[in-house]
This record gives structure tokens, C-alpha cells and sequence, in this order.
């Protein structure tokens, strides 16, 4: 039974996977999948120009929001900040319902 209830959750866990991708490089912010507001990737341009890093930016789906995973060479200061001009609302209620469209 333990067995059988690990293995839906892995397969509902399979489901969630990102809604985007973003990498970073000294001075530029690319979307690799999915998408993104113009106004947060041109917002995090500017903070690398201050504080240049390399890494990537992982969207996944959170209940009915979205969370933000930032690889290990993204320093928690430079992450923060990401996090803080990061539009959450548009990512709330957004997930497919049962028959794939958008809840609104």
C-alpha cells in the first residue's frame, strides 16, 4: 500500500513539472522554455549588470502559484531579488484544470 501511494505521488510530481526556464550569464537573461513578462526579464537584467552571475531560474508549479528554484551558483542575495520583482500574480490560479485549459 505504502508502495502503491509513493508511486502516484511520484507520477503526480511527473505532471508538475517547469513552467519555465531562464538562464543567466553576466548581463543577459535568456528564456530556454516557456514564458516569462518582458518587464521581470528586463528587470533582472538589471540586477546582473550589477551583480553578474551564471545559472538558471527554474518556474515550477506550487498549488495554484508558482515557485522559483535558482541553481546552486545563484548567491541567496542576488536570488532574493529575483524573487522580489518576480510578478507571482500572474501565475496564480494559472494551472491546467482536468481538461487542459487555464482555471481563471
Amino acid at each position: 500500500m505504502v508502495v502503491a501511494i509513493a508511486l502516484i505521488w511520484w507520477l503526480m510530481k511527473l505532471g508538475r513539472g517547469a513552467l519555465f526556464e531562464i538562464r543567466l550569464a553576466p548581463g543577459k537573461v535568456l528564456v530556454k522554455r516557456g514564458s516569462v513578462s518582458a518587464r521581470f526579464l528586463a528587470q533582472a537584467k538589471q540586477i546582473l549588470q550589477q551583480d553578474p552571475v551564471r545559472g538558471r531560474i527554474l518556474g515550477q508549479r506550487d498549488g495554484n502559484g508558482v515557485k522559483l528554484v535558482f541553481s546552486r551558483s545563484i548567491p541567496e542575495p542576488v536570488a532574493q531579488r529575483l524573487r522580489n520583482i518576480f510578478p507571482y500574480g500572474d501565475y496564480r490560479g494559472a494551472a491546467p484544470g482536468p481538461d487542459g485549459r487555464k482555471s481563471h
